[in-house]
């Protein structure tokens, strides 16, 4: 199954367009606050305005997403994407309002606000996913929303900063308009796309446990949450051998993050192509031993090409691994349920990350970065003789083939 192949259906190519809609506005938004919350009303603390935008980024982050479950499997999911997007873009007009009476209380309260709504939204556009194509074809439907998010973003930083050039507050009349058309292409999708009373199961946090007692479900919990958390050290790690070997201060950081992007982006572009000549399994082994080894190689040769190579060959590996294991959740969990299913996947994911990258800051700063790296290493070698012990419920590659084939 190719990813264009895809967009043959309609509604699935409408509700693409409506989170690539929405997506661009968020990033517009979230480059237009950044210049009124850090830069325009606070010149001369910028540090702690960053670390207040990182603690009220966190909080929905970390904690709404069983909010978001449960909104997802109690509710219309396409009600949720429709009047959802209505919301941010009235949430929006106190970025217009933050901007004009110079206020950073309205600035960090519509910054909150739309966190938030966008961490339902989140959740109830991967669990709409399943109703818009058949099982076999997830990974290549979550592959498409990835990459199409990551290019949302990047258009949407660049039409921020073109308008911002003139007046910051055409980025979020921008972004206003957008969000509204987001919310317009939402509800001209035609067919039943779950939560709500259209699903006659049982839809508790009950009912949600028992789905994840699943292997499936269970296999991807534990591997993308051990990779994540591994991956957050990893990062940390990096970041501070960077900084204190070639002194390159703020910069060593900014360029982990944007490697790791390429390698996100490379790895959400072969993740259907792998997924469908190696076993979920060997994939996630795969990917342990490969960021193990680029992890080693750091300690051993630590210099600017070889920790940033390691962050981009990392970063590749668990991409690979998160989107095989978001299809999987998807492809298993019974649509009532899926909300707060992954819901709940999604904050293990998240926790794990932030986690990882704080016990990596923390170690980094008190021992020597090689001692971290290699026991990051060694973590990342535990975690893949785990996940040869742990089984992973998919079917055989035989199975498999034969389900696709007979689906198409």
């Amino acid at each position: 199954m190719r990813r264009r192949d895809l967009f043959h259906r309609r509604n699935f190519r409408v509700a693409m367009l409506g989170q690539t809609s929405s997506q661009v506005a968020d990033a517009m938004t979230s480059l237009g606050l950044a210049q009124v919350l850090l830069f325009d009303l606070n010149p001369g603390d910028t540090t702690q305005a960053f670390l207040r935008g990182l603690v009220i980024a966190a909080i929905p982050l970390l904690l709404v997403g069983p909010l978001a479950g449960y909104l997802a499997d109690e509710y219309s999911r396409q009600a949720i994407l429709r009047n959802g997007q209505r919301v941010r873009a009235i949430l929006t007009v106190g970025a217009i309002i933050a901007a004009v009476a110079q206020s950073t209380s309205i600035g960090y309260l519509t910054f909150g606000g739309l966190l938030l709504a966008t961490r339902v939204l989140y959740t109830a556009r991967a669990t709409v996913i399943p109703r818009l194509v058949e099982s076999h074809q997830l990974v290549a439907a979550d592959s498409a929303s990835l990459i199409l998010s990551m290019i949302a973003g990047l258009v949407g930083v660049a039409a921020a900063g073109a308008l911002e050039m003139f007046d910051v507050r055409a980025v979020f009349a921008v972004a206003i308009v957008l969000h509204s058309a987001s919310s317009h292409l939402y509800s001209s999708i035609v067919g039943e796309l779950g939560g709500g009373r259209g699903d006659l199961r049982e839809r508790d946090w009950k009912a949600a446990a028992a789905q994840m007692r699943h292997q499936k479900v269970r296999f991807s919990i534990v591997s993308s949450g051990a990779g994540k958390f591994l991956l957050g050290v990893c990062y940390a790690c990096v970041a501070l051998v960077i900084d204190a070997r070639f002194a390159v201060e703020a910069t060593g950081y900014a360029a982990v993050f944007g490697v790791a992007g390429l390698g996100t982006f490379v790895g959400t572009m072969s993740a259907e192509w792998i997924i469908e000549r190696v076993p979920r399994k060997a994939v996630a082994v795969l990917a342990s031993v490969t960021s193990a080894t680029a992890v080693v190689s750091v300690a051993i040769l630590p210099n600017f090409a070889t920790a940033l190579g390691a962050v981009v060959i990392a970063s590749f590996a668990f991409q690979n691994v998160r989107v095989c294991n978001d299809a999987a959740v998807q492809s298993t969990v019974h649509t009532a349920s899926l909300g707060r299913v992954f819901a709940a996947y999604d904050v293990v994911y998240n926790l794990s990350f932030v986690g990882g990258a704080a016990i990596g800051l923390s170690l980094g700063l008190g021992h020597s970065f090689e001692s971290v790296l290699f026991s990051c290493a060694a973590g990342y070698a535990i975690l893949s003789f785990a996940l040869i012990a742990l089984g992973s419920g998919d079917a055989s590659r035989v199975t498999r083939l034969v389900n696709i084939k007979a689906a198409v």
